[in-house]
């Protein structure tokens, strides 16, 4: 089986002391570990293999380096299409997070390959809250947390309930974009990834992408592939993480390092997450 893992890093090098840090991990000598980026590679220590697709056309119309890097996380398929690559399956994850190489892999691109209807796995949202107020839920986290402003938020929402009024906004169902993995040469997943390209270019949409995302999934009558051990935030929900009872913290965070897909490296997150609302236009 042809597994590929991706992932996107895009901002302007000036501000590169800012932007989240890839990460080194072990590597599996059969797969292939791809970051996309509109940096020179050799500004970027890790494990990943570095590809710079800055005049790739597909983002030339595109002025924000935050909404550019999506076209490979979701359409990372169109990508290879376009080279005359192809695999079994995709898995992304953001650039700061890094692949478990101590996990099988084929298991899980198996079960995934195996899906009929929507080959499509990812983690349900870490908070409660949204996971039961949905998209409306999202949004005002987004702005409690300053991850984007008020005007933009307004004019997303007014676009979306544009493009399909019938979509329930406090539906109780919500998933994380972090990190996913897809069958792929699947169309329906084909088909909604490109549909969200489409609409997240949009000048008046948001460049937070989960609240489309999810708006999507419910207008399209698509469920995921819930792997809630993906990640470590995730994981800790689970019933068999919380039957461990009172072991120390410590021990605790062995085990979903251990138990999880994916690793976030806290370390390497970039101070950029600390005021979007600043400055997602031009990093």
């Amino acid at each position: 089986m042809k597994i590929c893992f991706t992932s996107a890093l895009f901002c302007d090098e000036k501000k590169l002391d800012q932007l989240d840090k890839p990460g080194h991990f072990e590597r599996n000598e059969n797969y292939d570990y791809f970051l996309f980026t509109n940096l020179d590679p050799i500004l970027l220590d890790t494990s990943w293999d570095v590809i710079n697709i800055a005049n790739n056309k597909n983002i030339s119309t595109v002025s924000c380096n935050i909404k550019k890097s999506r076209y490979t996380k979701f359409l990372s398929w169109h990508y290879f299409d376009s080279i005359q690559k192809e695999y079994d399956v995709i898995f992304y994850c953001d650039a700061w997070v890094v692949p478990n190489n101590k996990k099988d892999w084929k298991s899980l691109a198996s079960k995934i390959s195996k899906e009929q209807k929507f080959p499509f796995a990812q983690t349900e949202h870490n908070r409660e809250v949204c996971r039961k107020g949905g998209i409306n839920a999202e949004l005002d986290r987004i702005l409690m947390s300053k991850r984007d402003t008020p005007q933009s938020i307004h004019k997303t929402k007014k676009l979306l309930k544009s493009y399909d009024p019938n979509v329930d906004f406090n539906y109780p169902q919500y998933y994380e974009n972090t990190c996913f993995g897809y069958k792929f040469k699947s169309k329906s997943v084909r088909d909604i990834t490109y549909e969200l390209w489409t609409l997240y270019k949009h000048k008046h949409m948001s460049y937070r992408d989960q609240p489309l995302w999810n708006f999507l999934l419910l207008k399209n009558k698509l469920n995921p592939i819930i792997q809630n051990d993906l990640k470590d935030n995730t994981l800790r929900n689970m019933k068999h993480f919380l039957e461990l009872g009172n072991i120390s913290g410590l021990e605790k965070t062995k085990y979903v390092n251990e138990h999880s897909w994916f690793i976030r490296k806290y370390e390497n997150e970039g101070s950029m997450r600390e005021n979007y609302t600043q400055k997602n236009k031009d990093t």
